[in-house]
């Protein structure tokens, strides 16, 4: 009769060992399942929350561009190419800095012409990118990269050479006249901005979105 307890005893033990097991493989699967549920969640709330982040920066982009290049047209058209350098060289980079205190605006180069547009390390790092797809004859696209530390959201998008912009950024002493020349040097001492080809990369767009002021402005 002890045999037998004993022995039924142990095959309780066995079943509530294994009921255990069961119930604890169960919660656990249903873990990594709501975990996968939850990265997918955020996945896509990202991926939404990207696309918005891209239509604001694209627009952005497209007002700021509109505005420096109808005031720059209007320079050259009043004081030719002197004008236009001199317009932007007091009038552009304030017109690219701030557009409302949650975004801010910077544009940047491998090769400068103001001192203040130098590239920061992620700068940097985008418009190797950007130049490496140029080169291989790819179009660069425009870019989300996330900072969930501080809660920033950064914007780049291409800025590729245009015809007109030759006169101030192309071959000094035939695209560029000799008079631009010596005014680009008077006004950018260490100007690197030159030699530049139609479509080149002549630098990026960087819109900064601070993504707790802006989640508070809506």
């Amino acid at each position: 009769m002890k045999k037998i307890n004993r022995v039924l005893r142990l095959q309780q033990s066995r079943l509530i060992m294994f009921g255990l097991l069961f119930i604890f493989s169960i919660v656990l699967l249903m873990s990594c399942a709501k975990k996968k549920i939850e990265e997918e969640y955020l996945e896509a709330k990202k991926s939404i929350a990207d696309s918005v982040y891209m239509k604001k920066g694209n627009s952005i982009v497209s007002l700021t561009f509109d505005t420096l290049r109808s005031s720059l047209l209007s320079a050259i058209s009043t004081h030719g190419m002197d004008g236009a350098i001199a317009f932007c060289h007091e009038k552009a980079y304030p017109l690219t800095t701030t557009f409302d205190d949650s975004v801010v605006i910077r544009r940047t180069s491998l090769r400068i012409r103001n001192s203040n547009n130098n590239p920061d390390s992620l700068e940097l790092l985008i418009l190797k990118e950007m130049e490496e797809l140029v080169q291989s004859a790819k179009m660069p696209a425009e870019k989300i990269v996330r900072h969930p530390a501080t809660g920033e959201i950064h914007f780049f998008k291409p800025i590729l050479l245009q015809a007109m912009c030759l006169n101030c950024h192309g071959a000094p002493g035939s695209q560029i006249q000799n008079a631009t020349l010596v005014k680009i040097k008077q006004l950018y001492p260490e100007d690197q901005a030159v030699n530049f080809k139609e479509g080149d990369l002549r630098g990026v767009w960087h819109i900064v979105f601070n993504a707790e002021k802006n989640r508070h402005s809506h």
